[in-house]
C-alpha cells in the first residue's frame, strides 16, 4: 500500500464522524409529513389529491418540506413563519427557483428560466397553486387566468368576429424562451394545426405567409371584420403590399374599390397550379 493511498484512507476515517454528524443533523431538521399535518390538516388532506403527491419523483418522507424546507425549527418555535419557506414572502424569481429544483428536468419548464414571463417578474405561483387539484394546478381556468394580465387581448375576443378558443395555451407556450406572442407564430405550426388546408407546402406560396405569417392579414384574437381580417374593404388590405403602382393598370383602385380580390384570386393562401393564386 503506497503512502498516498494510506493518507486517503486515513483522511476518510477521520472525516467519517463529521460527515455522519452533518447527515444526522440534516435529517433531524426535517420533521416529516405527519408533523406538518398535525397543524395543517386541511392543507395536507387536500394535497394528497393533487398531481404533485402522485408523481413518482415525489419524496413522500419529506413531503411538505421538499418545497417549504426543513420544519423542525418552525415547529419548535411554535409556528414562527420566519423559520420555514413561505412562498407568499418570496419574490417571483425566488418562488420559481424553488419550483424549478424539480421542474427544470422537464424541457418545457426548463426554458422558463429565460422566458418573457419570468423576465416580467411573473412567478410560477402567480399562475399555479401547488396545493390545487385543478388541471395543471392553475389558479383559474384557461383564458380567464391569462386575461387577468392580458386585458387588452381579452377584450378582442368580445369583438363581432373572434377565434372560438378558450384556452390560450392551445396557441401560446407560457413557458417559452421567446416572446409569448411569437413563440408559436410559425405558420405551419400553430395556425396550420387547425387550418391545415391553408398550410404549406404549395408549389406557389403567398410570400407574406412565409415572412410574417397569418397575422399579416388576420387579427388572430378578434376583429370587427369577416374572417378576422385587419381591414375592410378587402382591397385595402391587399393594397398594403400590392399597391396600385405595381399591379396591372386595370387593377386601379377606383375600379376595384368595392371588389374582393379573392373573387378571382381564390387560392390566396397558396396554389399548386397558378402563380397568381387563381382558381385551381
Amino acid at each position: 500500500m503506497n503512502q498516498s493511498f494510506r493518507r486517503l484512507i486515513l483522511g476518510l476515517l477521520l472525516a467519517a464522524p463529521l460527515l455522519w454528524s452533518a447527515a444526522s443533523q440534516a435529517e433531524d431538521d426535517h420533521a416529516g409529513t405527519e408533523a406538518c399535518a398535525a397543524c395543517h390538516e386541511e392543507v395536507a388532506e387536500l394535497f394528497e389529491a393533487t398531481a404533485h403527491s402522485m408523481t413518482p419523483n415525489w419524496d413522500r418522507e419529506k413531503g411538505c418540506e421538499s418545497c417549504h424546507g426543513p420544519g423542525v425549527e418552525h415547529i419548535d418555535s411554535g409556528g414562527d413563519m420566519d423559520k420555514i419557506v413561505r412562498f407568499a414572502d418570496l419574490s417571483p424569481k425566488e418562488a420559481s427557483e424553488q419550483c424549478l429544483t424539480c421542474h427544470q428536468r422537464q424541457e418545457k419548464h426548463f426554458s422558463f428560466i429565460r422566458s418573457i414571463h419570468r423576465l416580467g417578474d411573473v412567478g410560477c405561483n402567480d399562475c399555479h397553486n401547488p396545493h390545487s387539484t385543478a388541471d395543471k394546478l392553475l389558479i383559474a381556468p384557461g383564458a380567464e387566468l391569462c386575461s387577468k394580465c392580458h386585458q387588452a387581448i381579452a377584450a378582442q375576443f368580445d369583438l363581432p368576429r373572434s377565434h372560438p378558443i378558450t384556452e390560450c395555451a392551445k396557441c401560446h407556450e407560457p413557458h417559452a424562451t421567446k416572446a409569448i406572442r411569437t413563440s408559436k407564430t410559425l405558420y405551419d405550426q400553430t395556425c396550420g394545426s387547425c387550418h391545415f388546408e391553408k398550410t404549406s407546402p404549395f408549389l406557389y406560396s403567398h410570400d407574406v405567409l412565409l415572412v410574417d405569417g397569418c397575422s399579416a392579414c388576420h387579427e388572430v384574437h378578434g376583429s370587427p371584420n369577416r374572417h378576422l381580417l385587419k381591414h375592410e374593404p378587402q382591397v385595402n388590405l391587399c393594397y398594403q403590399c400590392h399597391s396600385a403602382s405595381v399591379t396591372p393598370g386595370w387593377h386601379s383602385t377606383p375600379r376595384f374599390l368595392n371588389e374582393k380580390c379573392t373573387a378571382c384570386h381564390t387560392a390566396i393562401h397558396g396554389s399548386n397550379t397558378s402563380p397568381f393564386f387563381l382558381e385551381e
